[in-house]
This record gives C-alpha cells, sequence and structure tokens, in this order.
C-alpha cells in the first residue's frame, strides 16, 4: 500500500459536524452478497494484543464510550502505543464516524479522478453508511480482524467516502490503490446509480480487499499475522516495511499513520492533527 494519502486526516478535522444519530445502518438491506475469502488472522499473539477479535459481533466492547476526540503523540515501538483496553466501542466509534462519512465524497471534492479530483461521485448517502456497516461487519466476523481496526482504516484512507479516486502508485508496474481501503489493484465502488445490492457487494468487496488482500497485496490479515499487532500492521499496510522500533518512520509513506490509527482507536475524528509537533 504505497503513499496512501488521499484521506488526510486534516480532512475530518476541518468538518466540526456534530455527533450523528445511531440507526442508519438499521435502513439499509441487510443481505450480504459476497462470500469473504477464508484468509484469517491466525496469530496467537494477535488475540492478545487486541488485532484479533472472536466477537466482533458484540459492538459495545471496548471503553464503553466514545473516547476524546483530541490528538496525542506517541513514539518507538508498538508497545508505547494505546493498549486495546484503552480503545473506544466499535458502536460509540461507529455512530460519532457516521455524520463525517455523509460528507466524505464533497470533502474530498468531486470530479474526474484524471484531473486531480478526490472522488468521482458524491456520497455518502445514509443508506451507503448502512452497507458500510454490513460490511465491516461481515468482514470483521470472517476475518477475525478487530472491527474497529477496520474502522480506523477506511476513516484514515478513504473518510468512508465510497467514491473515493483511486491513490495513483508512483511505479507504474505495480496497480494502483483503490476503494474504501485503498487496496492493492483492488476495486472500485460501482456507482451511485447500481441496486442497493449490487451497491452492498461492491462495498463489501472493496472492504474485503483491504482488510483479507488481493493478488496484488497484503490486507490487514497479512500484516497482522505477520506483526501480531495493529500498530505494526498499520505500518506494514500503509508502507509495506516496518521500522519496529519507530512507527513513525513512514519508508517513504505516510509518517503519521499509525499515529493516526491509534488516535482514531481512542476517539480522535474532528480536532486538529497535531502531528508535526509530536
Amino acid at each position: 500500500m504505497f503513499f496512501k494519502v488521499i484521506a488526510s486526516s486534516t480532512i475530518l478535522a476541518a468538518y466540526a459536524l456534530a455527533a450523528p444519530g445511531k440507526d442508519i445502518q438499521d435502513g439499509a438491506p441487510h443481505e450480504l452478497v459476497s462470500d469473504p475469502s477464508s484468509q484469517q488472522v491466525t496469530s496467537s499473539e494477535a488475540f492478545t494484543t487486541g488485532a484479533g477479535n472472536y466477537d466482533n459481533g458484540n459492538i459495545y466492547d471496548g471503553t464503553g464510550n466514545a473516547g476524546t476526540d483530541q490528538y496525542n503523540c506517541y513514539y518507538g515501538g508498538w508497545e508505547n502505543f494505546p493498549p486495546s483496553s484503552q480503545w473506544v466501542e466499535f458502536d460509540a466509534m461507529w455512530n460519532y464516524s457516521k455524520s463525517a462519512m455523509s460528507t466524505s465524497c464533497s470533502d474530498l471534492g468531486v470530479g474526474s479522478c484524471s484531473d486531480g479530483a478526490g472522488a468521482f461521485g458524491d456520497g455518502d448517502t445514509g443508506e451507503q453508511i448502512g452497507l458500510i456497516w454490513n460490511a465491516i461487519q461481515q468482514v470483521a466476523e470472517a476475518s477475525l480482524v478487530d472491527h474497529r481496526f477496520i474502522l480506523a482504516t477506511i476513516l484514515q484512507e478513504s473518510s468512508g467516502c465510497v467514491n473515493v479516486c483511486a491513490s495513483t502508485n508512483p511505479d507504474p508496474s505495480q496497480p494502483d490503490n483503490p476503494g474504501l481501503m485503498q487496496s492493492d489493484g483492488g476495486v472500485t465502488f460501482i456507482g451511485n446509480s447500481a441496486s442497493d445490492s449490487n451497491q452492498q457487494a461492491s462495498i463489501t468487496q472493496m472492504i474485503i480487499d483491504g482488510t483479507q488482500g488481493t493478488a496484488d497485496g497484503d490486507g490487514l490479515v497479512q500484516c497482522i499475522n505477520q506483526y501480531g499487532n495493529i500498530y505494526e500492521a498499520a505500518r506494514c499496510y500503509n508502507s509495506g516495511s516496518v521500522d519496529s522500533s519507530n512507527l513513525n518512520n513512514g519508508e517513504g509513506a505516510t509518517d503519521s499513520y499509525v499515529n493516526d490509527i491509534a488516535n482514531r482507536l481512542t476517539g480522535w475524528l474532528y480536532a486538529n492533527s497535531n502531528y508535526n509537533n509530536c
């Protein structure tokens, strides 16, 4: 996953919206039409650090609240980043994020991807947000990746915009990074005019691509199985290589990436990023 920078942390921080309600996903179709691949978290360490989760059906996990919308600085190896006992519950994280997703495509700038726009269509509608919920839960339960990590990665990579443009790989011999999780050579959204069931299949596939991997590159599962924790896995997903002693070393990708993920897991969404002062 090279140079995944479309969904800058400053995009969310610039739009201080009110916290959304809790029931948008209930209005969406619940038929999950795309079967996940067989890729799962198998690292025993991952289930002790929180990267793996056998109970993603429990949406009231974590601290029991939405945490604090502030940006903190973390340094060094993964042990210096917030442990899973400090992560917010999925339900609160989700509900706090929905208003950001509702304006995500317009915030990125709608237009032609070839002309430098961030999104190729409007979104997200309330129903599309519900489809994202369905897909996260389906893929989390199939892959055993903690659903909060999947959501944090979606917010980091695309702000949750289903119509996000692909990041162009600087190496023309390598695939671009499309979709909600800016995966390696995965799928791009089918479009707003498609049927609900086809939109669900497309959204689910985008999350499968980022979580369980593609023929062209690793997803979160492969990075978790290699490193056993979310923070090194996040660096792996963003950069492809990991300096375990300094997770703020982007190896040519996004230096702030692991700090951003850590802060998303503890409640950060709109507050200004202080990473440049870290």
